[in-house]
């Protein structure tokens, strides 16, 4: 089985650099990650990298960090479920749906 890739890219002086960079099988998840998601998923990690730098957050924070992105990018890898989070999108837009608060109430909550 092929490794996966990630293509890397900084634009700095007008020059563009790009470069392929095999990961790591423990975040082979990554690759269903949409572009806006990476791009999102790559600023909140090299924020959250100074934080733990800074001792201001530590190895559990990262460990919660990155389960959270998996899953979201698990479910990406589900066009069922995307199908389904759609069209719940959709009936919601056209003003379908409960409330939570009566939802909450009808589950006894």
């Amino acid at each position: 089985m092929k490794k996966s890739k990630l293509v890397v890219g900084q634009l700095a002086n007008d020059q563009l650099l790009v470069k392929s960079v095999t990961t790591s099988k423990h975040v082979d998840w990554i690759k269903w990650l949409e572009t806006e998601e990476l791009v999102e998923f790559f600023e909140e990690l090299l924020k959250l990298v100074t934080q733990i730098s800074e001792e201001k957050k530590d190895a559990k924070t990262l460990s919660l960090f990155l389960s959270g992105w998996r899953e979201t990018a698990l479910i990406n890898s589900e066009p069922d479920v995307l199908a389904d989070i759609a069209e719940a999108e959709r009936e919601l837009d056209a003003g379908g749906g409960k409330p939570w608060s009566q939802i909450k109430k009808e589950i006894g909550l």
